[in-house]
């Protein structure tokens, strides 16, 4: 019974994998996915070690593939020890596969797979149909989704065209190019059915093979289509070797037995070559556009050689899912000349290469001894002495790991890509384990022996271990999901009493979670926000409490990750709200949170923004000026940092710097209404009215309903002595802001053919 509910646990997972999703907008593919995972797997070992003990003995694959992934975790774990590296280095409740947590339980997946499943071939085919009736499962939900969005959103989880159960865009591509392999490979296979059924299996995989083909002409990922195509003439390759070299069989018949691979080789080749006329002939609904962006190679190891030469870094690395963190501190400095400049991109150019980053030499070393690994066991599977219909099999399970293992290289794939290729490496431990007697190690577990009780120790560290980094990640993982619930509930028009209990639940779940703490403050000020508006019918306790609470909130969450920068934020905005309200002594916290921000990420601009910000609102014109060239020596085409420098400059009447930066700030954000009102109200200042009044107009014209820009025209047009279009434009802002005093008496000025006041009122600001 208990190999029974490890066996379907293997069977649930592969079907699984490729099409669970939660059908909420709050939750993504990839922390369902490793939710899943944790489950199944944890349940398949536990049933699988149970039955062991009642047997007294345990039998494993003598498979390097299963003792190389065990380094996997073990490196993750010793990085994280000797990197002194954040709980979130641990497990997080993101999708992410960087973590101890997530490399313990992608290693549990291919050790499911191995034990559970070992010497079992028929248990391997059954695993790899469900693995292809639940990817087949989601290329036809995602057909249909092309033509019917709206009716497949899945409760908002699919918010956009380029969306998929499976994960990203990309990731879907690598799928369907997996899928299509499969479907070619597996024609001549155990996994087609013998007898009645037979036909219907090859029709249905025939079937998959075909929409995943067409499924990819619409994703046109070209790195998908060259990846393709070398695995498919490769393919051709070993076809066309072992009908010559095994079956006897003559040269024009290996090539014809090669065949189908060499077709689907080629025309995949020429739609990674034409992908841009493809797409450009197709329907204009299946146009659909992606943008993908991460770190080039060069930018990747320019990060990990500062983390190198810092003490330990080059061992350890910087510590398991901190690649943000080390983006933030050594990212390549032209980074902030493109608009990716304020992204913390998660990942490298890679899943591997990060790890190089994150983990050092020890991650790095894990990962290619697991793929040395793997292509020695794919070698031996496809050299040995097969027939036809178990060499298809062989090739299926080994091709499709190596591609995706290249995959792993070259991209960072999501939580389904990396569970499928430990599941396939799984099933080739598995499926090799059953050739000989010799390939079975045998470990006793009861406990007449010193043997007995060692292994049965060692069998019950690695239960606990892999339970706990389940554990972990659904902590994290339900904490996170509450907070962007949060968030998601906030926009759609929810109270901010239900977003802060959503925040209270999540850090009752995960207390050290440093996203809810960050979460709590953002929310805190909003609450605060609303007390102050409230006015008398607000008590002093009640603000008091709040602001108590929000502060304790920043204050943890520092705490518990001060290297992550966006903490340091959250409590310096904490701060910086305070002091506008008038608190006594939150300024220099801003400042000091700034500070402790600026040193966490030095190569961001926004730490700096802030403290111009913050000594702008003291009065301190020289210091927020600094702070601002400061900034726009990391990145010189900030032009939120010129408008700001604008301003400054004009509110001290160096008009001549301050026009400059104004005109600046336009010309790097020219769509801005917010950066011509700025440009004309300067002009305007220093008696330019001519030029304040195109300024204006072109503010106007971005935003036609802009009631600032119209008061401020309406005194410009009175200036040059166009008294009748300055009644307009002033009559404009009274019906934009009927009840608004200062407006009411500028327009019955202008009525009363008076000269109305200069500017100087809110609504010019």
């Amino acid at each position: 019974m208990l190999d029974s509910i490890a066996r379907w646990s293997l069977f649930l997972l592969a079907g699984l994998i490729p099409l669970f999703i939660i059908p909420a907008a709050w939750a993504g593919a990839g922390q369902a996915k490793l939710l899943l995972a944790a489950a199944l797997v944890i349940i398949a070992l536990l049933s699988w070690l149970s039955a062991r003990a009642v047997e007294g003995v345990m039998v494993l694959p003598r498979n390097l593939l299963l003792f190389a992934s065990a380094l996997l975790p073990a490196a993750y774990l010793v990085s994280a020890v000797f990197s002194h590296a954040p709980a979130e280095s641990y497990a997080s409740g993101a999708d992410g596969q960087d973590t101890v947590a997530a490399i313990a339980i992608l290693f549990a997946t291919l050790a499911a797979g191995a034990c559970v499943l070992s010497g079992n071939a028929r248990a391997v085919v059954y695993t790899l149909r469900a693995l292809l009736l639940g990817s087949g499962a989601v290329v036809i939900f995602q057909i249909l989704r092309l033509f019917i969005p709206a009716q497949l959103s899945l409760g908002g989880a699919l918010s956009g065209s380029a969306s998929s159960v499976f994960g990203s865009w990309h990731d879907l591509a690598v799928l369907c190019a997996l899928l299509v392999f499969l479907a070619s490979v597996l024609w001549n296979s155990p996994v087609i059915a013998r007898g009645s059924r037979r036909n219907m299996i090859a029709a249905l995989m025939g079937l998959i093979g075909l929409l995943s083909f067409a499924l990819l002409i619409v994703i046109g990922m070209p790195d998908v289509w060259y990846a393709l195509g070398a695995l498919m003439l490769l393919t051709a390759a070993y076809q066309w070797w072992s009908a010559r070299a095994k079956d006897m069989r003559s040269n024009a018949d290996a090539l014809w037995r090669a065949g189908v691979s060499i077709m689907i080789g080629l025309l995949a080749l020429a739609s990674g070559f034409g992908s841009g006329f493809i797409y450009s002939h197709l329907p204009q609904n299946l146009q659909i556009a992606q943008l993908e962006v991460r770190p080039s190679w060069q930018g990747t190891f320019m990060v990990g050689e500062k983390v190198f030469g810092g003490g330990s870094g080059l061992i350890f690395g910087s510590g398991p899912n901190t690649f943000p963190r080390a983006w933030g501190l050594f990212k390549p400095p032209g980074v902030n000349q493109t608009n990716f400049w304020n992204v913390d991109f998660q990942t490298g150019v890679g899943l591997v290469p990060t790890s190089f980053v994150t983990a050092g030499i020890l991650g790095a070393l894990a990962w290619l001894i697991l793929f040395l690994a793997l292509v020695w066991r794919a070698w031996r599977l496809l050299s040995s002495e097969r027939g036809a219909a178990g060499r298809g099999l062989r090739a299926g399970l080994a091709g499709g790991a190596l591609f995706l293992a290249v995959y792993h290289v070259l991209y960072a794939p999501g939580a389904g890509v990396s569970l499928l290729l430990f599941l396939l490496m799984g099933l080739i431990a598995a499926l090799g384990a059953g050739e000989s007697a010799a390939r079975l190690l045998e470990v006793p577990l009861r406990l007449r022996s010193w043997a007995g009780v060692a292994s049965s120790a060692g069998a019950a560290a690695v239960a606990v271990l892999v339970i706990a980094a389940g554990a972990g990640i659904a902590r994290a993982t339900i904490s996170d999901l509450l907070v962007a619930k949060s968030a998601s509930d906030y926009r759609s028009g929810g109270t901010l009493a239900h977003s802060l209990a959503l925040i209270q639940n999540a850090l009752a779940v995960d207390p050290e979670s440093d996203t809810a703490h960050r979460a709590s403050v953002e929310l805190g000020i909003l609450q605060m926000q609303q007390l102050i508006a409230a006015g008398g019918t607000t008590s002093a306790a009640d603000l008091q409490s709040a602001l108590s609470r929000t502060i304790q909130e920043g204050l943890k969450a520092v705490s518990i990750n001060s290297g992550d920068y966006q903490n340091w934020l959250a409590l310096a905005t904490l701060y910086q709200n305070l002091g506008g309200a008038g608190v006594s002594g939150a300024y220099p916290n801003a400042i000091a949170a700034y500070q402790k921000a600026a040193v966490a990420n030095p190569t961001n601009p926004l730490p700096l923004l802030g403290e111009a910000q913050v000594a702008a609102a003291q009065n301190d014109a020289s210091s927020s000026v600094s702070y601002l060239n400061a900034a726009l020596l990391l990145k010189p085409n900030l032009a939120v940092a010129y408008f700001l420098r604008s301003q400054i400059e004009a509110q001290e009447r160096r008009f001549v710097p301050a026009i400059q930066d104004a005109k600046t700030a336009v010309s790097l954000a020219q769509q801005d209404p917010l950066g011509w009102y700025n440009l004309g109200v300067i002009f305007y200042a220093s008696g330019d009215y001519a030029s304040a009044r195109l300024a204006l107009q072109q503010a106007l014209s971005l935003n036609n309903s802009y009631a600032n820009a119209l008061f401020v025209l309406s005194f410009t047009y009175d200036k040059l002595g166009d008294r009748q279009d300055a009644l307009a434009a002033m009559q404009e802002v009274v019906k934009l802001n009927p009840n608004d005093p200062i407006a009411l008496q500028a327009l019955a000025n202008l009525q009363s053919v008076r000269t109305p006041n200069k500017p100087t009122s809110s609504a010019a600001h």
